[in-house]
C-alpha cells in the first residue's frame, strides 16, 4: 500500500466504535514520536495537539471543543499565541473546525486523519517495526529483531477468568465488547469490600485509578449493575 492509498484510508478511518481504543493510542504515538524526533514548528504543534487530545478529544464525537483560553492555559502560553497555534494546526490540514465557536460555546475541532498520519509516517519506523508495519498495512509478520532492546510486554488476549463473582461477569462483558481498552485499563482491576448498593475496585496506582474513574466509570458500572441491580454506586481506589 503506497502513501496515497494509506492516507485515502486514514481520511476513512473513524475514530469511534470497535477498535477505536487502539486507534487513539496509534494516534498519539505518532505524535509524540514526532515531537521527539524533529525540532521547530511541527515538533511543538504535535506535542500540543497530543495534550489537547488526551485532555480533550471526545471519542464518541470524534471531536475536540476547547476554547483558546483553555489552550492557553494548558500551553502556559498567552491567548493570541494559542489561537496563533490552533490556525497553524489548521492551516497544515491537522485539524478542521467542526462547529464554529458562538456566543457561549467555543469552537469544535475535527482530527484530520489523512493528513496527520501521513505527515508522521517518516517517524514509524523508529517507534517499531510492529508499529510501522501495521501503519503501513502490511500484512507479513515482522521479524524478531536481533538487538538487546527488549519490548514491550503484550497485554492477555484471552478472557479474564469467570469466579461466579458479579465483577467476573461484568469483566467478561467489558473484555468481549472492547479487549484492547481492558487490556490496556481494566484488567488489573481487583474488587474488594464494598457498602451495600457499592462496589469498590483496586487499580494498581493511582494514575490508572484516576484514569479509569473519568474515562470508563459509567461503562464498568453499567457492566456492573446488569449482572446485580442492587449495586448502584461504584469507587476505584488506588493503594
Amino acid at each position: 500500500m503506497d502513501t496515497n492509498q494509506r492516507v485515502a484510508t486514514w481520511d476513512r478511518s473513524r475514530v469511534t466504535g470497535p477498535g477505536a481504543s487502539a486507534l487513539k493510542y496509534d494516534i498519539l504515538t505518532a505524535l509524540l514520536s514526532m515531537a521527539s524526533r524533529e525540532q521547530g514548528a511541527r515538533a511543538r504543534l504535535a506535542l500540543r495537539l497530543s495534550l489537547l487530545i488526551t485532555a480533550r478529544f471526545n471519542w464518541r464525537s470524534a471531536t475536540f471543543a476547547v476554547g483558546q483560553r483553555e489552550m492557553a492555559r494548558m500551553w502556559n502560553v498567552t491567548e493570541r499565541t494559542a489561537k496563533r497555534e490552533i490556525a497553524a494546526m489548521r492551516a497544515i490540514g491537522w485539524v478542521s473546525v467542526s462547529s464554529p465557536a458562538a456566543r457561549g460555546r467555543v469552537a469544535q475541532y475535527r482530527l484530520e486523519l489523512g493528513r496527520l498520519m501521513g505527515d508522521t509516517e517518516t517517524h514509524w519506523s523508529a517507534i517499531g517495526p510492529d508499529y510501522n508495519a501495521r501503519m503501513s498495512g502490511h500484512s507479513e509478520p515482522v521479524q524478531e529483531s536481533t538487538t538487546n532492546v527488549v519490548p514491550l510486554s503484550v497485554p492477555p488476549t484471552t478472557a479474564p477468568p469467570d469466579d461466579g463473582s458479579t465483577w467476573s461477569k461484568a469483566a467478561t462483558d467489558l473484555h468481549r465488547n472492547d479487549p484492547a481498552t481492558f487490556n490496556a485499563w481494566l484488567s488489573n482491576l481487583v474488587p474488594i469490600e464494598g457498602r451495600d448498593h457499592q462496589i469498590v475496585l483496586a487499580a494498581p496506582s493511582k494514575f490508572i485509578a484516576d484514569y479509569v474513574d473519568t474515562h470508563f466509570k459509567a461503562r464498568l458500572l453499567a457492566a456492573v449493575s446488569h449482572h446485580d441491580r442492587s449495586i448502584r454506586e461504584l469507587r476505584i481506589v488506588a493503594p
